[in-house]
């Protein structure tokens, strides 16, 4: 493990360890309980990138589209869905020609944002040290083949 692990702290509003004792009590990697089944909701690049946009307020689909690089319509028309019927996001519907939709976090939405915020700060503190570790792991010998199938 990089020593730059432990120099760069995250200030977090909670602490870390009593909430993974207690997730790890409940049951989170059975797919019958209901935290698992949440984190399937939420625990999506686009989600998290969608909730993310939404933080900075209300956007149309264009702004969202034009936004988050790489998402195809189909993707940004299906979670943003998914988000509303879970309750983060609303959609908002103006009777103007043409019809006007706006998007943004329902309080529920906006209780998540400072989680996957916390998510996106270790990402980009961490960026040197994935990097470090997938050209350590790509430059290892062959020899290592217990991967691989036989």
């Amino acid at each position: 493990m990089n020593s730059s692990l432990n120099s760069r702290k995250t200030e977090l509003n909670y602490l870390p360890q009593p909430a993974l004792a207690r997730i790890a009590n409940r049951g989170i990697f059975d797919t019958q309980c209901e935290g698992h089944q949440i984190l399937d909701k939420i625990a999506n690049k686009w989600t998290i990138l969608i909730i993310y946009a939404l933080t900075q307020g209300k956007k149309r689909y264009r702004e969202l589209k034009q936004q988050i690089a790489g998402i195809s319509s189909k993707m940004l028309i299906q979670n943003l869905r998914n988000l509303e019927r879970n309750g983060l996001i609303q959609r908002e519907v103006y009777s103007t020609i043409p019809p006007r939709v706006d998007y943004s976090l329902t309080v529920l939405g906006e209780s998540l944002a400072e989680p996957l915020a916390i998510l996106g700060e270790w990402a980009y503190q961490h960026i040197s040290d994935v990097h470090a570790s997938v050209e350590q792991y790509d430059n290892r010998p062959q020899s290592e083949s217990f991967w691989q199938q036989k």
